[in-house]
């Protein structure tokens, strides 16, 4: 997918990927009310992201296990809202500043939209706000579109459980590079 990925103003490292996601349009100055509730959830969730991706970073089954957890105790309590539990396998480039997603529905430079994605391996679901780079057409047979989308500032612990999450995709990768020479 190499092609697809024009320099969009990215300043991280990027990974292709095939992320569970959902997105809705939104206004640009919309704000969604958080409760202390909601925060502390947030950032115990933020916290233990954190954790797993550490001890996914020594053991790869613990690392996993925990984060099946995780997602297994959201699932349980009722945290997850609709839009969270119909997430779908969406092709993806991911980076700390960025996603390019493949959509069926077209977006215009400068919509703003609120993703929710799931980031596997260690199942943490972030939801931030990101304007629309670009939308152009998809080269396969299953999507239509190509969206580009440039995060929001000031969603900095957000943005760092993504980056976590392409450091190890992309540690991923270079193991299995190894292990096939």
């Amino acid at each position: 997918m190499a092609d697809l990925d024009d320099d969009c103003g990215r300043e991280f490292f990027r990974v292709d990927d095939e992320l569970r996601l959902s997105w809705i349009k939104i206004e640009p100055d919309s704000v969604r009310s958080i409760t202390d509730r909601d925060m502390e959830l947030h950032n115990l969730n933020a916290d233990l992201h954190t954790l797993i991706s550490t001890a996914f970073g020594s053991s790869a089954v613990v690392g996993e296990a925990l984060g099946l957890l995780n997602r297994k105790i959201e699932l349980l309590s009722g945290e997850e809202n609709s839009s969270t539990l119909n997430l779908k396998a969406v092709p993806a480039n991911v980076s700390g500043s960025g996603l390019a997603f493949a959509s069926k529905e077209p977006l215009r430079h400068n919509d703003f939209v609120e993703l929710t994605m799931l980031l596997p391996p260690v199942n943490a679901t972030v939801r931030l706000r990101a304007s629309v780079v670009t939308c152009s057409s998809y080269p396969g047979d299953d999507w239509t579109y190509w969206i580009r989308s440039k995060f929001e500032p000031k969603q900095e612990v957000i943005t760092e459980q993504i980056v976590q999450h392409v450091n190890l995709k992309q540690i991923q990768s270079l193991a299995s590079r190894q292990k096939r020479r």
